[in-house]
């Protein structure tokens, strides 16, 4: 089957009800969203995430980059719009076919970037440990952690790449072990979901 990849960016409340689909699908529109907007290209995902999103306190403070692809011959049934610069185009999805939708998307979604404004501070935890103590706190426990813990990993590990060691009560090297540590754990445990790349640099909380 021909596909065609298509981005999204996404806020931290989206991003989490997609990592609870599987990463199968979007969650439904909201009453006053009656339009399901997938871009046509990632820089613009990447400007959306970065501009919008990372400011937005109802979007978490971060803005994440989604791509999946999409059966070619379904996607002709939707009109590419154009808004603003040449490059900004995108399809736009009644609320009601977004069921439909998830259902020709191949493959898992897969949250490629991760953009964090100043005031991120990640999902909820029961880690028992903040934003900044977070990859300390991981490390210490068993790989197997990481499914119990997510999300936390998914959305957090691009701010812990970038936020400075010291920030989060660690050495340079015992902050590179760390990351490395829950990058193999993930990989073991989630082979099919690639771990954002960070986008801004991200500031300690």
């Amino acid at each position: 089957m021909a596909t065609r990849t298509l981005y999204r960016p996404v806020g931290l409340k989206e991003a989490e009800l997609v990592l609870g689909s599987e990463c199968s699908g979007f969650p439904p529109r909201l009453p006053e969203q009656p339009i399901f907007y997938p871009v046509m290209n990632e820089e613009y995902a990447r400007q959306i995430a970065r501009g919008w999103n990372t400011p937005d306190p109802g979007s978490g403070y971060a803005g994440f980059i989604t791509e999946f692809d999409v059966s070619t011959a379904y996607l002709e049934g939707f009109e590419v719009h154009t808004v603003g610069g040449g490059a900004h185009q995108e399809l736009w999805v009644p609320a009601e076919q977004l069921a439909e939708f998830n259902r020709r998307i191949a493959g898992p979604i897969r949250f490629t970037e991760a953009h964090y404004g100043p005031r991120y501070r990640g999902p909820e935890s029961t880690l028992g440990a903040p934003l900044a103590g977070q990859l300390r706190a991981l490390r210490s426990l068993e790989p197997s952690a990481v499914k119990e813990h997510r999300a936390l990993v998914l959305f957090n590990f691009g701010w812990w790449s970038q936020a400075p060691a010291d920030a989060q009560g660690l050495g340079e090297a015992e902050k590179f072990e760390a990351l490395d540590y829950l990058r193999r754990a993930w990989v073991k445990a989630f082979s099919r979901w690639p771990l954002p790349v960070p986008g801004e640099a991200a500031a300690p909380g």
